[in-house]
């Protein structure tokens, strides 16, 4: 009776009072929502369909700041009005990152240019060839008002004497940046529009070294600007030569980040068996380089009793890890998930010096903030969700848990070390399950898949990294100086070997991947939100979150299967048959675009397998019959496309039609050049039985899109 009539008594409260109360238990925790809340900002303007007008959104930040400083006294309007400026800010700095990363884009495709321009990046492909930034400085027939920023060129040829910071000339063609591959896909055009990347394409003719980075006016200007590059190039080359494929490449993706050079093939079956987050320099990594340094130095120092009595040697030691953390974060590439590692030992290792808590929620929510702030763009990345969706729940779930852990590992280690090995395992599984729940919302949107047996893999694998790999690569760094790194390699390429062993195997297993298909955004946002009302909080008012997750899965599950597709070329075209499977056109040509369908679609099956079914084809085209589009004609040829106008529902080319089509809906190049990738979803309700989405419609007029 006291338990229900305390219930009555809370449920009686307004809802001020209630509000006020949780806030008083909860305060040490509102400032962790200002990075969410900044990152909702940056969300709600990328996901515009149109540019908006720049000065309201800081014009509000400033007046809400303002507000909040007025009504400080009372808690409710201040963490109501700062939450909301921090919405309003994160839109400001994306506002303000959009208009500082712009630069020209190519409009159409040059088929051959010569090209000549400053050579930024190199990455190793697997079949042998490269992979190139470069920021050029001529394109012909391209005016120079006109000309991209950056340009992104793959090469089959090998380049062992041209390094970052050479000046290059080559000829390749070029072709604007592609979009999404269906609406509301990946959109990669937005990606390198913040990266300013204005064209991609191929070389046609080997690349040509102008002017060497020894024989350029540069000065320190050039040397900060490429000599780490530089550096990472000639360190990843040193890699691959010391150990045969495909160690070598998988070596140089764990000590410099550059990942071109793995077959896809042992890239899948990392994917398929959740290992790939070895390749991605991050947590682990930096936990493993920055910890062993740690505790070598201090060992080192401590091998001096004068040195462990009279002087701080832990924080000289962590000052040194720092040191060692920054470095490897350079040589890596700094990725987001690298800078996130990076700032958080930072954190880490300064609080070790000012002897404070190292490891604490305050510190996973100032590197999403230092992170946002400079690249805002990253809130949409699969690379940032996931990084700090692994963080933010670990930290949380070892807060909640810790004194049942603590205890434990108190029992545990008394018992030899045998008990201590077990320990570390059961840590190995406990954090994979926790950061393989917080992270699997993001891989079934991002990836359309769900792995199935990642704690086995990881329990394999992961004491293989920390135990053999990185302690050798560790001394591998150490060596180069001295050209004695080829031993440390060969124990760091024989870890690596049991690594591939162990997701092969488990790849091979029968349901190693669940397959999901694509989900709305607003499912996505759903389950984030109520999984940081979870982990954010510390009292019951987390439990609330649980309904965010389930809101999520509903929308999720309840999400509209399209019942055809249209490349942004029009040379691949899919109808959903009888059996609910898409069928494609032709079983060749257009693979990106086509293992982007199945696997948004939930379906293992390759191109080729998916080919023909509803479609019949001859040489002027594929005619699809019992859809509920209706009649789909594919016409390849003029003579096609004119007896498919007279009969067809829908007619999908890839040709410029005439206007006198009689068929009740025609999608031709014209219209996919000014709109994208086609959805087509069977609406008795629209024009012709169906209806119609693209991929402008989705994304909208902005700067990343080319959409007209």
């Amino acid at each position: 009776m006291r338990l229900a009539a305390r219930i009555r008594a809370r449920l009686a409260a307004p809802w001020t009072a209630r509000f006020r109360d949780v806030a008083a238990r909860e305060q040490d925790r509102l400032g962790l929502w200002l990075p969410v809340c900044f990152g909702a900002g940056i969300a709600t303007y990328l996901s515009l369909t149109s540019e908006p007008t720049a000065w309201p959104a800081p014009l509000i930040a400033l007046l809400l700041v303002s507000f909040a400083w007025l009504g400080r006294r009372n808690l409710l309007a201040l963490t109501v009005t700062l939450g909301v400026a921090g919405v309003a800010l994160g839109f400001a700095a994306a506002d303000w990152r959009t208009a500082r990363v712009a630069a020209p884009v190519l409009t159409s495709e040059i088929r051959a240019a010569d090209i000549e321009g400053l050579l930024l990046q190199k990455s190793f492909r697997a079949d042998g060839g490269v992979r190139l930034l470069i920021a050029p400085t001529h394109i012909s027939r391209l005016d120079p008002a006109d000309r991209p920023a950056r340009i992104r060129l793959n090469v089959r040829t090998s380049m062992d004497a041209i390094a970052p910071g050479d000046h290059v000339a080559l000829r390749a063609g070029l072709m604007p940046p592609p979009g999404p591959a269906a609406p509301g896909a990946f959109d990669f055009g937005r990606q390198a529009y913040f990266r300013q990347i204005g064209a991609v394409g191929y070389a046609i003719a080997p690349v040509r070294l102008v002017t060497p980075f020894s024989e350029m006016d540069g000065g320190w200007t050039a040397c900060l600007r490429f000599c780490v590059a530089r550096l990472r190039h000639d360190l990843t080359m040193r890699i691959i030569d010391a150990l045969p494929p495909p160690r070598g490449a998988i070596a140089a993706a764990l000590m410099t980040g550059d990942r071109g050079g793995i077959p896809e093939e042992i890239l899948q079956d990392l994917r398929d068996t959740g290992l790939a987050h070895l390749l991605a320099i991050s947590g682990l990594h930096m936990a493993l380089f920055a910890g062993a340094l740690f505790w070598g130095v201090r060992a080192l120092l401590a091998l001096s009793p004068r040195l462990a009595l009279t002087r701080p040697i832990k924080k000289w030691a962590a000052g040194a890890a720092l040191a060692g953390a920054f470095g490897y974060l350079l040589v890596s590439g700094a990725s987001v998930a690298t800078q996130r590692a990076f700032v958080m030992f930072t954190l880490i290792f300064v609080a070790v010096m000012l002897d404070r808590p190292a490891i604490t929620m305050r510190n996973v929510a100032l590197a999403a903030m230092i992170v946002l702030l400079l690249t805002p763009e990253a809130v949409m990345e699969a690379g940032f969700q996931m990084s700090f969706a692994a963080a933010i729940a670990l930290v949380a779930f070892y807060e909640w848990a810790r004194p049942w852990l603590s205890d434990w590992n108190r029992r545990m280690a008394d018992r030899g070390v045998s008990a201590r090995f077990w320990l570390y395992l059961g840590g190995v599984a406990l954090t994979t399950i926790v950061a393989s729940t917080a992270t699997a919302p993001f891989a079934a949107y991002h990836f359309n898949r769900v792995v199935d047996f990642g704690l086995v893999a990881n329990l394999a694998a992961v004491p293989v990294v920390g135990l053999i790999v990185m302690p050798a690569a560790l001394m591998s760094f150490v060596a180069m100086p001295f050209g004695l790194e080829a031993l440390p390699l060969w124990v760091a390429g024989q870890g690596i070997v049991l690594i591939v062993s162990v997701a092969d195997i488990v790849a091979s297993w029968p349901g190693a991947v669940t397959p999901v298909p694509a989900m709305p955004p607003m499912a996505l946002a759903c389950l984030v939100l109520g999984g940081l009302w979870m982990a954010l909080w510390r009292t019951r008012v987390r439990w609330a979150g649980i309904a965010g997750p389930a809101l999520g899965i509903l929308l999720a599950v309840n999400a509209p299967y399209p019942d055809g597709l249209v490349s942004r070329d029009g040379d691949l075209v899919a109808v959903r048959g009888g059996d609910g499977l898409l069928a494609f056109s032709s079983a060749r040509g257009a693979g990106f675009t086509a293992d982007a369908w199945l696997r948004r679609d939930a379906d293992l099956r390759s191109q080729r397998e998916a080919a023909g079914g509803v479609f019949t084809c001859d040489a002027d085209g594929c005619i699809a019959t019992g859809t509920d589009l209706g009649l789909v004609a594919v016409p390849r040829t003029w003579r096609g496309l004119v007896e498919d106008c007279a009969v067809a529902t829908l007619v999908v080319t890839d040709m410029y039609a005439p206007d006198r089509c009689s068929a009740p809906l025609l999608i031709d190049r014209r219209r996919l050049a000014r709109q994208g990738a086609v959805a087509l979803y069977a609406d008795a309700a629209a024009l012709g039985g169906v209806r119609v989405v693209t991929a402008c419609s989705v994304s909208g007029e902005r700067p990343w899109t080319r959409c007209r």
